[in-house]
């Protein structure tokens, strides 16, 4: 029972913090010109505790982060963009029109150009590990670059 209690609290204040700090980086605080928070890159602290990566290869790490999250907010700009103008069009008509149907493939093709991104960001980054560290990456990474939880057999229609 008190570990149950535990983790709903530690949920609780997982969820304030996420929140709180989406709340900031919103409001532009995160983006200052300092840059302190994303400098710090919170993301990557779990890739070094976990993978054991040495200062230099967290530094090779960090340098391709960097350099990818300018083309990964650019690619999520385009798919949240793809997403409203698809779902605008699907709430606008009761068939698929010509329009539809493009803004479909539109949409299809974004999410292939951001996958296929994603895929070599997550390649890079394993050639500067180790063989066994990069097989950890990969193995923890992959799923959320093909991100199949829509599309698995039997996870709509059951079996």
């Amino acid at each position: 029972m008190k570990k149950g209690i535990l983790m709903l609290l530690a949920g609780l204040l997982a969820g304030t913090v996420a929140f709180c700090a989406m709340r900031w980086e919103k409001e532009g605080h995160l983006h200052s010109s300092e840059g302190i928070f994303l400098d710090a890159m919170p993301e990557l602290e779990w890739l070094k505790r976990d993978l054991e990566l040495n200062d230099e290869q967290f530094s090779k790490v960090r340098e391709l982060h960097l350099a990818y999250r300018p083309e990964c907010a650019e690619m999520c700009r385009r798919i949240a963009e793809a997403h409203e103008k698809t779902e605008a069009i699907s709430k606008a008509n009761r068939e698929i029109t010509p329009e539809f149907k493009t803004a479909l493939q539109e949409h299809a093709d974004i999410h292939v150009e951001c996958q296929e991104a994603m895929l070599k960001h997550l390649y890079r980054t394993a050639a500067t590990l180790n063989p066994p560290q990069a097989e950890r990456y990969l193995k923890t990474m992959l799923p959320f670059a093909l991100d199949f939880t829509h599309s698995e057999s039997g996870t709509l229609h059951g079996q």
